[in-house]
C-alpha cells in the first residue's frame, strides 16, 4: 500500500467517524428535548389531578415556580355552554421557552 492510498483512506475514515459524531449528537440533543417534555407533561398531569381534588378554587394555584427552570400556571373559567362545568388549562413554561397545555372540564364545586 502507498502512501497516497494509506492518506485517501485516513480521510475517507475521517469523515465517516465526523457522520457518526454528527449523528451520536443530534441523537443526545433528542433526547435531552423529550425529556424536557416528558418532564413538562408530567407537572402539568400532577396539577390536573390536584384541581380535580380541590374541592374549590381556592385549592388551585395561580401561578408557582417548578425546580429546574419550569413554571406552571393554572387557570379555571366558566364553560359558557353549559353553567355546571368549569374549564381548567393547566400551562406549563419550559426553562427553554416552549409552552406545554393541558385543558379538562370539570363540574363546578
Amino acid at each position: 500500500m502507498t502512501l497516497l492510498e494509506t492518506l485517501v483512506a485516513l480521510v475517507i475514515l475521517g469523515l465517516t467517524a465526523v457522520g457518526f459524531l454528527s449523528a451520536f449528537q443530534a441523537t443526545s440533543r433528542s433526547i435531552r428535548e423529550a425529556e424536557t417534555w416528558v418532564q413538562a407533561v408530567g407537572y402539568a398531569e400532577a396539577s390536573m389531578e390536584q384541581s380535580k381534588l380541590a374541592s374549590g378554587s381556592d385549592a388551585r394555584a395561580l401561578r408557582e415556580v417548578l425546580p429546574q427552570g419550569f413554571a406552571r400556571e393554572v387557570g379555571v373559567r366558566p364553560w359558557p355552554s353549559s353553567p355546571g362545568l368549569e374549564q381548567v388549562t393547566v400551562t406549563v413554561t419550559l426553562p427553554g421557552g416552549g409552552t406545554f397545555q393541558l385543558h379538562r372540564l370539570v363540574r363546578a364545586p
